[in-house]
């Protein structure tokens, strides 16, 4: 058995004993959690076969150190299989980069919560959904991944509502988002292999999501398909992305539904074009911007702080175009999703690798 350090708390043998214990430590995200006995936390560390003491980052707003025993114990509670162990691990690792940003997402008074990307082989020998119905329930990996990285966001950083974490709302997806890629079904390289992956390895990408805004697309022509799809998001302001409360650019998501992908590469649209279409359409003039909505701010303060708006005064979804992540996921249908990041600037993706 693997050399444990964490402090062993005794109380009555019953499931709703361990249940009531987190909770009223504040330790738990709401939901039941499987109690984890040294001898699961033993099971789930055989996974890996890195020192159980390995500390990878503190994790705000604690700063509290994260252990790989303390990522195994949280991926007990979560319900993971230990064979997910090592994708939990890396987002731990993405998570604690100072581009994501890890302080701001558990403090902010926003919605923001971390999403996980899968991509490689790994998505298919852990039966990750990437198909049909691939932010919603029903698969065990998808659900408990995502859930573990919560669990260690309250537990070790002590990201508790209404206490340190100071979202006035949040939104589902601070449960558990974790999802993959489909890679077979989609037109273009996968989004790993964009940042110098080899098809067969496996990543996991991290990024800070505040909204969903779903997108059905018009017209049987890719460009009438990528047209639509920049007409909503410009309609919406970005989901605020475009807003004065957003600028600053970020790494906002396009999730495109495989049908939208098949029509725009059918087409001959690249995913770079994709890209420099959306940054070119979905964007918004500064001179559009409400006055109501600037704050107390000059236009010239605001412009200062806002390196995503060009010189000739256009607000875009981004700094620059190769920043936009676009996804191919989901089933059939004409259906894509924008996933804005938390306002602009304050969380950047990151990507790390999957290893044992």
């Amino acid at each position: 058995m693997a050399r444990l350090t964490s402090p062993i708390i005794e109380v009555e043998d019953s499931w709703e004993a361990a249940n009531d214990w987190f909770l009223k430590e504040k330790l738990s995200d709401g939901l039941p959690i499987v109690p984890p006995t040294p001898e699961r936390v033993a099971r789930m560390l055989d996974a890996t076969n890195r020192d159980p003491q390995e500390i990878i980052g503190p994790i705000p707003p604690k700063w509290a150190p994260c252990s790989i025993e303390k990522i195994a114990i949280n991926s007990v509670m979560a319900g993971c299989l230990p064979e997910y162990l090592p994708v939990v691990i890396a987002a731990v690792e993405a998570i604690c980069e100072p581009r994501f940003n890890l302080y701001g997402v558990q403090a902010t008074t926003g919605y923001v919560g971390p999403a996980l990307l899968l991509n490689g082989p790994i998505r298919k020998r852990l039966d990750v959904n990437c198909d049909s119905g691939v932010f919603g329930p029903g698969f065990r990996s998808n659900a408990t991944i995502g859930r573990a990285i919560r669990l260690i966001l309250i537990t070790v950083g002590g990201g508790y509502p209404g206490d340190t974490d100071r979202s006035t709302f949040g939104w589902p997806g601070k449960y558990t988002m974790c999802f993959g890629e489909n890679q077979e079904k989609s037109p273009w390289e996968p989004y790993h292999v964009e940042f110098g992956f080899k098809p067969e390895e496996s990543s996991v990408t991290v990024f800070g999501i505040n909204g969903f805004l779903p997108i059905h697309t018009a017209g049987n022509r890719g460009e009438q398909a990528l047209s639509s799809l920049a007409e909503v998001i410009k309609m919406h302001h970005g989901v605020s992305h475009l807003d004065v409360g957003s600028f600053g650019g970020g790494t906002p998501l396009i999730a495109l539904g495989i049908e939208d992908a098949e029509i725009m590469a059918r087409d001959g649209i690249t995913k770079k074009q994709v890209k420099d279409y959306l940054w070119d359409h979905a964007a918004l003039k500064f001179s559009e911007i409400p006055a109501r909505r600037k704050g107390h701010k000059s236009d010239e303060e605001l412009l200062r702080e806002s390196p995503h708006v060009t010189p000739d005064g256009v607000v875009h979804l981004s700094i620059k175009p190769e920043d936009i992540m676009v996804v191919v996921l989901g089933g059939k249908h004409r259906h894509s999703v924008f996933l804005p990041m938390w306002t602009g600037r304050n969380t950047l993706c990151v990507i790390k690798p999957i290893r044992g």
